[in-house]
């Protein structure tokens, strides 16, 4: 799924001059795994689509794999997944917008079941699935392959409604502009907080069966240290309703976060150790401190050797 090079198999995508579903992917510093998902999306057995990549102000050769892909580009200089994908709806052709992440690999009837989910019902105005991790710790693989579904279920409960992750999540446009779109300060969390807004205006469904694929990068530390990402604000949003955490790093690899901070930690205690040890031993004035008594011992001896001499 990871891929380090610009790769297509196949023919680019032509967009439509009139499609009726738009297909907008947020990017920021993807090139690892962007071509893997625009990979599904070319490959889709629904054909009338726009491909949209929103160039989220990266400095790798995302905008490259894009192009080879035949995807429009859109830039957005202000940096946020909730800028981003704000710019890509707003500036997307389809009555129908699907949104993924740039690191997902998604089914090939991924468009022709949304597209059959919207003319099958009027009333629906947003429509998404769950995801699984194909990559990570198994812990984590393991838990979102049993108990995703259980958990969103209980997130409805809660939030009075279904929450649709960006992952997976399609929108009619005119609900969307209806609504105000995505509130863009937003880092995390933005896709839960316009689901609620959108029920307020029709239907919105999650069906749990409708799976994607995504990488397990957030959870490269455990599956603990991954679910604290999102857990504050989880909490205040089900409890308040409001999102109190607006801040989500940019995790571009999954190499283990916590080996490379202990690493770090053990650099810094090595040179903290060092600085004590040579600044009270060999430095005893500049530091303030009295001299070791083995170093008073060796004066002393010297002097006593030269007044004997």
């Amino acid at each position: 799924m990871k891929v380090d090079r610009i790769t297509l198999l196949g023919s680019p995508h032509k967009n439509s001059c009139n499609p009726l579903v738009s297909v907008v992917i947020p990017a920021y510093n993807e090139e690892q795994y962007l071509s893997g998902t625009l990979q599904s999306v070319i490959n889709q057995d629904f054909q009338n689509f726009e491909l949209i990549v929103v160039n989220n102000n990266s400095t790798d050769k995302t905008a490259e794999i894009a192009e080879n892909f035949g995807a429009k580009i859109i830039f957005e200089p202000r940096q946020g997944v909730g800028f981003a994908r704000q710019r890509g709806f707003m500036e997307a052709k389809g009555s129908i917008i699907a949104t993924t992440d740039a690191d997902t690999i998604l089914p090939s009837n991924w468009l022709s079941r949304i597209v059959d989910k919207f003319e099958k019902d009027e009333n629906l105005v947003a429509f998404g699935g769950l995801y699984t991790l194909y990559s990570g710790p198994l812990s984590a693989r393991l838990t979102f392959s049993y108990f995703a579904h259980p958990a969103w279920a209980l997130d409805k409960f809660f939030s009075g409604g279904w929450g649709l992750p960006g992952v997976n999540f399609a929108v009619r446009k005119d609900a969307f502009l209806k609504v105000g779109g995505f509130k863009t300060e937003l880092s995390i969390g933005e896709d839960a907080e316009i689901s609620r807004r959108l029920r307020k205006t029709g239907k919105v469904l999650l069906d749990p069966s409708f799976l994607v694929k995504t990488s397990g990068r957030r959870y490269r530390s455990g599956l603990i240290v991954g679910f604290m990402t999102y857990l504050p604000n989880g909490i205040t949003r089900i409890l308040f309703n409001k999102h109190k955490f607006l801040k989500l790093p940019a995790i571009r690899s999954e190499r283990p976060l916590l080996p490379r901070l202990l690493a770090r930690f053990i650099f810094v205690l090595i040179i903290m150790t060092f600085s004590f040890f040579y600044f009270s031993h060999y430095c005893p004035l500049r530091a303030g401190l009295k001299r070791p008594n083995f170093i008073i011992n060796k004066i002393k001896a010297k002097q006593t050797r030269m007044k004997s001499s």
